[in-house]
Formats: C-alpha cells, structure tokens, sequence
C-alpha cells in the first residue's frame, strides 16, 4: 500500500504510529539475538573438551534473527528475512521510492520476484556469496509506504501499469491541500497503547504444529452467509466494473481487488476476535460486509490516482511518441509504437480521441496527421 500526498501534507506520522509496535518487537526480539549469538559465537572458540566440561551440546545451530519489519529492502535480505520468518515480514519506506528506484539495478529480476510475490508463488534463491540456496515455499511479505503525486507516473505508470504491478499497490489519496496545524493536543496514551496490545496479542497467537514440530497454517473458513455475500458483490459490482470498461488497467484492478477482499475478511476477522466482538473460526457476514467496503473504498481512490498517472505519462512519454511516428499515422501504427514505450493501448486511444488535439488532426476514420 502507498499513501499518495503533496510534500508536508502529514503522510508520515500515521504511518509511524501504525509500524511503531512491531518495530518495539523488533527491538526486543534483537536483543535476544544479540545474547543467543554471543553463546553461539563462545561456543564456536570452544575445543570438544571445553563443550564438554561446560555441559554444552556437540552441535550448535546458528541463531536465527526473528523479526516483523525489514529495512534493509534488497531481495537478497527481503527473501533472508523471510526464510527465517515463515509468517511473513513488512517493508517499510517512508519514501516507497527508496524500493522502487533500486528495483532491476543490479540483476535485472527484483521486479519479477515482487510481481510473483504478492501471489505467494513458491520460489527459489541462490545466494552466489555463499552458494546457499533458499526455497520459500509459502514466501508472505507486505509493503508500506508513501509517495508524492508527481512521482504516480515514474512509480507506477508505463510498463508498471501494463503488467500488473501497479494494481498490485492498494492507494490512498486523501484530499489534503493544507499543511497539517500545530496545537498542543496530541493522540491520547491510551489508544496508542490500545493498538500495541491488539497487535501483541496477533504476534502472540500461536498456530498448531504438524508431526515434525513445525507450525502449521489456521484456515478460516466462509460461513455460508459470507460466502453468498462476496460472490453477489462479485456478480453484482466486480464484474460489471470489469466488462463495463476498456481499459487494461481498471480490468487489473478489478482482478486484484478480488484477491485483497479475501485477505481483507482474513484480516477484519483475526482482528474482531482479538477486541472480542467475535470468534476466530470462520468468516463472518459482518466481517464480509466491511471487507466489501473497504476494497470499494480502495477502488474509489484509484479513481483519483488514474488521472494523475496517466497526466504524467503524457507529459514525459506521448512526446517521445509523435516523434517516433510519421507525418501521416494510424491508430494500430499509433498503438504498435506506445507499447515499445511503454504506454497501454487504452491511453494511445484516449489521446488521439480527445487528448492530443493541439498536437495531431484527424484525416478520416483511424487516419491522423501531426499539426
């Protein structure tokens, strides 16, 4: 998810206070780290006889560092982090920009790895450092940060749009024109520390574990309620909104809207049963109605982002586009030279028809001429 704001308009500090206690956990589970790896390190110096003479095993494995959030963003570390945390990790970048920008830099696949990510495809790692090879059968790694408007087009505009990967991003846009106020009130203790417990007592909710010890997965189940709920919203507005336009990218939205309303009832549910208003052993209708408007509420505020990406593709992209076409054109010959640049058939189409009507004049039905 990435919050969309001008510079100064306060995008930070709820982000801040969202992340602060799993980053409290964090510090706690590092110093834990730091004490185990002490032992380790001590260990490893010993002879056999030391061992002995200590009571200390033969073999010793290396401790493993348990955390919620990472910092460091590169995918060597991300898929590390996941490894050694199999319930899964958070990215947090204040400025997602500091991910994004870093993104192919190196080998040319960290886009790819994000892409299958966000559907927990399995996947393998090599480490060529240490010739170790991961395998992450179930990998789960949320992203969180904020961005600037003019910053939509570079981000998530072009070939971001066209394979998927921006509509993987949930987007809020508030209508913020106005720095925030400074007063001497600030958010009560008590809900701060409200929200800490509830997310301590998610931390703390220990799944069963199989025959070989290792934690196994809880599912909850739709009760039929539910179930009949989310697929009439499913008939009744997914669909529609999906065959109801022509354009690639609102089409990517609908299909990965479906996919974060069922992780929406997941989360809403865990979460009503930790406060107490319900049980945690199936999908309620009530949890089912909120998740529905939450991901209307996300698809509201991709109708405020669409004009901003696409205002930035015609400025940096549409010029480069009429220079590469003659005179004379067609719309396939229109179409045919975007998509080398990155722009979707969708928004070649809305330009020639009423966005480039200071640059080009229609000759005749799919014929166009540059002014």
């Amino acid at each position: 998810m990435v919050l969309v704001g001008s510079p100064s308009c306060g995008k930070t500090p709820p982000l801040q206070q969202a992340v602060t206690p799993l980053l409290k956990l964090d510090g706690e589970y590092d110093r834990i780290y730091c004490k185990e790896m002490e032992a380790y390190r001590k260990w490893e110096r010993m002879s056999a006889k030391q061992r002995e003479k200590n009571a200390l095993p033969d073999e010793m494995k290396m401790p493993q560092r348990k955390c919620h959030v990472v910092v460091d963003s590169t995918i060597e570390a991300m898929i590390g982090a996941m490894r050694d945390n199999p319930r899964g990790v958070l990215i947090y970048k204040d400025e997602i920009d500091t991910l994004l920008s870093n993104f192919n830099r190196y080998n040319g696949s960290d886009e790819s790895y994000f892409l299958s990510l966000f559907s927990g495809i399995p996947f393998k790692y090599s480490r060529k450092s240490n010739s170790e090879h991961i395998f992450l059968s179930n990998p789960y790694c949320s992203i969180i940060g904020s961005t600037q408007p003019g910053r939509l087009c570079e981000q998530f505009g072009g070939k971001r749009m066209m394979n998927g990967f921006s509509s993987r991003f949930l987007k809020v846009y508030p209508e913020i024109n106005e720095m925030p106020s400074w007063s001497d009130t600030s958010m009560p203790e008590g809900i701060l520390e409200e929200w800490e417990r509830i997310i301590r007592k998610v931390v703390g909710i220990d799944p069963p574990t199989d025959q070989e010890g290792k934690a196994d997965s809880i599912e909850l189940p739709f009760s039929h309620g539910a179930k009949l709920r989310v697929i009439s919203w499913k008939d009744e507005v997914n669909n529609m909104a999906y065959s109801g336009t022509d354009s690639d990218s609102v089409r990517a939205l609908c299909g990965k809207l479906e996919t974060y309303l069922i992780r929406f009832c997941l989360v809403i549910q865990v979460m009503r049963g930790i406060c107490g208003e319900s049980g945690m052993n199936e999908i309620d209708e009530k949890t089912a109605e909120l998740a529905i408007m939450l991901t209307e509420y996300f698809r509201n505020m991709e109708s405020r982002i669409a004009p901003e990406i696409d205002a930035g593709i015609l400025n940096n992209r549409f010029t480069m586009l009429l220079g590469n076409l003659r005179d004379s054109f067609t719309t396939f010959q229109a179409v045919a030279e975007a998509l080398k640049l990155g722009i979707s058939e969708s928004s070649v189409k809305r330009f020639l028809r009423n966005g480039g009507r200071d640059f080009i004049m229609k000759e005749s039905h799919g014929r166009y001429r540059k002014i």
